[in-house]
């Protein structure tokens, strides 16, 4: 089954090469039944995911260069999913390194995907709205968090994040926290990319 046009779809992205990237094919509901369960409007589901993480060590990423990764999320996320190649992303990404090609994000747009600052607030914020989300999936009248089984490092990861010993509404950065940090700015977004067609897997 596909998404209907009335579905809002859009990438979300953390930046690793020596500690893992993540990305998520994110849609947002306008109030609709798919598969015969009801998302409640503005739910979101992620629906697909791109992580480069080295399987016997969760915490560590496959060194990948912006280019390649790029190109791997257009070719194995976007055109796979049939995703327009737009979203959002961590903000530090769009800082200039002094490197001829400009910032991380320039690097991303020449390999053909087009991110957006996340303009992501306080981290506190958004677990908060990130924990409110998934405790409100499946109610009928507010929109809830809902991960497709194909996120496997979502799954991996996020349920099992320590508190920061230091400040306990945070998350213990020093773990694996790019799907959750990638899931924040996905859920943080001022901005979506419209009109995807994918085919909808089993949540």
């Amino acid at each position: 089954m596909s998404i209907p046009d009335a579905w809002e779809a859009y990438l979300a992205h953390d930046f690793g090469s020596t500690a893992p990237s993540c990305t998520f094919i994110c849609a947002k509901s306008p109030g609709a039944v798919v598969n015969g369960r009801y998302f409640p409007r503005d739910s979101i589901v992620l629906v697909a995911e791109l992580a480069t993480v080295k399987r016997e060590n969760l915490n560590v990423g496959l060194g990948w260069n912006a280019s390649v990764l790029g190109e791997a999320i257009r070719r194995d996320l976007c055109e796979r999913w049939k995703v327009a190649p737009f979203g959002v992303a961590d903000d530090a990404i769009f800082a200039r390194a002094g490197n001829s090609t400009g910032s991380i994000a320039d690097e991303l747009r020449l390999a053909g995907v087009f991110l957006n600052p996340a303009r992501k607030a306080q981290r506190v914020t958004g677990w908060q709205r990130m924990k409110r989300m998934l405790a409100d999936a499946g109610r009928p009248d507010v929109p809830g968090l809902y991960i497709s089984r194909a996120c496997a490092y979502w799954w991996a990861t996020v349920p099992t994040l320590a508190r920061d010993p230091k400040r306990v509404e945070d998350v213990d950065s020093t773990g694996p926290d790019d799907a959750a940090d990638a899931c924040r700015y996905g859920l943080l977004a001022q901005t979506w990319a419209r009109g995807i067609q994918v085919n909808w897997p089993s949540c």
